[in-house]
């Protein structure tokens, strides 16, 4: 066989880059085959510190949320014992303390949270007599009025189920040994709103009047301002 024929089957390249490649297209090549692990840490590291800012996004919103619903929760407490005060502006008779009712209280638009009465009434008189210093003439708590959100502030923007109150009258101690009988004009009022979540929260006031029908005046002020 002829030294041309065997040049003719076997041919070799020069200078160890193949002829029909473009100069330049091998080195870009190997750019992007650099780049590309760079690309993917940089979109790993993305997907990280997204996922981060969601999760404290999330954790933000649920607190503004919790402080929403104790905020809520305190204003209907406080504003039962107001509602409650000047209802009792209304009623003439203060002396028999057992037989008072509240004011009526509107039908509910929204579902309502379950708040234990009794249990709430156990809690507070055990506290009472716990810090009593009175003996027989020791406040005896009455339920005076059960209501709800929007029948104490009269509206409930919030959605969802609405804060349930209840709120308790007592006689203030006047050394007569009859805690369920007033002869001074002076009035304890105790409120409980159950919230959203478990929330729970207090107020009560001293009220007092000079006389029957007269201005009710607030006395003395226990817990979160009312609405």
């Amino acid at each position: 066989m002829s030294r041309s024929m065997c040049s003719q089957r076997h041919p070799t390249w020069r200078g160890g880059s193949d002829p029909r490649v473009e100069p330049g297209r091998i080195d870009r090549r190997a750019e992007a085959g650099i780049a590309l692990p760079g690309v993917l840490l940089l979109a790993a590291f993305l997907v990280g510190v997204t996922g981060w800012l969601v999760g404290h996004v999330r954790t933000d919103t649920l607190l503004a949320l919790g402080q929403e619903d104790e905020a809520a929760t305190a204003q209907v407490a406080g504003g039962a014992v107001q509602v409650v005060a000047m209802a009792l502006g209304q009623v003439g008779n203060w002396s028999t303390v057992g037989v008072m009712a509240g004011p009526p209280c509107p039908a509910p638009v929204l579902p309502v949270l379950a708040l234990d009465e009794p249990q709430e009434r156990a809690w507070l008189q055990a506290s009472m007599n716990a810090a009593s210093r009175w003996g027989s003439d020791t406040p005896y708590w009455q339920l005076l009025w059960t209501c709800h959100a929007s029948g104490v502030l009269g509206r409930w923007p919030a959605g969802g189920a609405m804060p349930a109150v209840a709120v308790w009258v007592a006689d203030e101690p006047e050394g007569d040994a009859a805690p369920l009988t007033s002869s001074n004009e002076r009035l304890l009022l105790h409120a409980v709103a159950v919230g959203r979540g478990g929330i729970r929260s207090v107020a009560s006031a001293t009220i007092t009047r000079q006389a029957p029908f007269a201005p009710v005046v607030l006395a003395a002020w226990r817990g979160p301002a009312g609405g």
